[in-house]
C-alpha cells in the first residue's frame, strides 16, 4: 500500500527502511564501504535471485523443482548420519535445466575410512535425486555424483 506524503510524493511502508539504510551507508568511508561492500551485494543478490530450476519428470509430464529444494532435501536426507556433515551441494544442469551432475562437499568423522563413506553417499544422493526428479529406474550414471572431502569433525 503506497501513502502520499504532503507534498504529493507516494511512499510505500519499506521507504522509511530504505531511507535509513542509505543514510547509514553514505556515513562510511571509502575503506568501510570496500569492507562490507560485497556482504550488501550478496545479501541483496540471494534477496532477489531465484533459484535455479531442475527439471524432473513423470508419467504425467515435466515439472521444474528448485535447486535450493533439491539441497534442502539431501541435508535433511544426510544429517542423521554422524560420518559425514553436508558442507554444500553444487548441481549443474545441462540444456533444458536437466540435471547432470551433483557434486557433494562433506565433512567426514575423524578415522572413518572414506571409500565406504563415499559409496554410501553418492548412491543415497543419487537414489534421492533420481526419487525427487522422477526417474527412479534410471541407471546411477544418469545423474553422476561426485563427492568431495574438505573437512573432518569428530563424531
Amino acid at each position: 500500500m503506497a501513502v502520499n506524503d504532503g507534498d504529493g510524493t507516494r511512499r510505500t511502508p519499506g521507504d522509511d527502511l530504505l531511507d535509513l539504510a542509505t543514510a547509514q551507508l553514505r556515513t562510511h568511508t571509502d575503506d568501510g564501504w570496500v569492507s562490507v561492500a560485497p556482504r550488501v551485494l550478496a545479501s541483496a543478490l540471494r534477496a532477489v535471485r531465484p533459484s535455479q530450476p531442475v527439471r524432473g519428470r513423470h508419467a504425467e509430464g515435466d515439472y521444474v523443482v528448485a535447486a535450493d529444494v533439491l539441497r534442502t532435501s539431501v541435508r535433511a536426507l544426510l544429517d542423521p548420519d554422524p560420518r559425514v556433515r553436508l558442507r554444500r551441494l553444487a548441481l549443474r544442469t545441462g540444456p533444458d535445466d536437466v540435471l547432470e551432475e551433483a557434486v557433494v562437499e562433506v565433512s567426514a568423522a575423524y578415522l572413518q575410512p572414506l571409500e565406504p563413506l563415499a559409496d554410501d553417499v553418492r548412491r543415497t544422493v543419487a537414489a534421492h535425486l533420481r526419487d525427487v526428479l522422477g526417474d527412479p529406474d534410471l541407471p546411477d550414471e544418469v545423474v553422476r555424483v561426485d563427492l568431495l572431502v574438505t573437512d573432518v569433525h569428530r563424531t
